[in-house]
């Protein structure tokens, strides 16, 4: 893991001005490396997830500079060399971020529409799309189904086809266990591991849990109010926490001496 994928240097973001401004991230600065799984985790509120939709797109950063190999992804001129579908994400809540509306088909394709027309037809043919399905865990006669006719675990691996339509090299995934039941969250998690090693993927993975941090990421950082109290290799930040801010969020863990910790339990 020696190349840099994407470079946050004093990254802010408010929302509002004068005395009705709230600052939702402050200063912050990182880089994630090609292939590895790096993750934030903080309290509900801290700013992680205004972060995650920053490095997508989805907002903008009011300070600072984010960087995806190298090209500034809130410059115009140089977004536009970018080649679209590199950067996906799964959002937390499968329920809120599917159209009902659109069939599962409809669902994983959407993205492709951002894509030229012949990379659209060969990443959207029938086979490819019949096996990604079938990768995620679900079967091809699902495609015409709606989103209300599956549970939960089911919708977030729809989300996550969506996701990989694509073929991205960096996929964020924002809490994208925590609103399914215990009993699918290692599935699912198991299932992100898999992708990740078969596709030579990067993760950004953001949770408030961290146990599910420990379990599926190699370095970590640490936020509070926005701003990044702590930053390292997971076993270094486990094993020798700096800060009491992070001493807290250990001490919620009912055991740290269990290194193959599995969510299944």
């Amino acid at each position: 893991m020696t190349r840099e994928l994407l470079q946050l240097s004093g990254v802010g973001k408010q929302y509002g001005k004068g005395s009705k401004a709230h600052r939702a991230v402050s200063d912050v600065s990182f880089s994630i490396y090609a292939g590895e799984t790096f993750g934030l985790i903080g309290e509900s509120g801290s700013g992680k997830s205004t972060l995650g939709k920053m490095v997508t797109g989805l907002d903008y950063p009011t300070e600072g500079t984010i960087l995806y190999e190298g090209i500034s992804l809130w410059n115009e001129k140089t977004y536009k060399r970018r080649k679209p579908g590199e950067v996906q994400i799964v959002f937390q809540d499968p329920q809120s971020s599917l159209d009902p509306r659109m069939s599962v088909q409809e669902i994983i394709l959407e993205p492709l529409w951002a894509l030229p027309a012949e990379e659209r037809r060969q990443k959207g043919s029938k086979e490819r799309l019949h096996a990604l399905i079938s990768r995620v865990g679900l079967k091809p006669e699902h495609l015409p189904r709606y989103p209300h006719e599956f549970s939960g675990g089911q919708r977030q691996r729809i989300a996550i086809a969506r996701a990989l339509i694509t073929d991205p090299a960096f996929v964020i995934l924002d809490e994208p266990t925590s609103a399914l039941d215990v009993s699918v969250q290692a599935h699912v998690l198991n299932l992100l591991k898999e992708l990740k090693r078969e596709r030579g993927l990067t993760y950004l993975f953001i949770s408030h849990n961290m146990s599910v941090i420990r379990y599926m990421c190699d370095r970590m950082a640490v936020m509070q109010k926005g701003r990044i109290v702590e930053t390292g290799t997971v076993t270094d930040i486990f094993e020798h926490p700096q800060e009491s801010y992070t001493q807290t969020l250990l001490s919620s863990l009912p055991s740290l001496h269990n290194n193959s910790y599995s969510p299944s339990l």
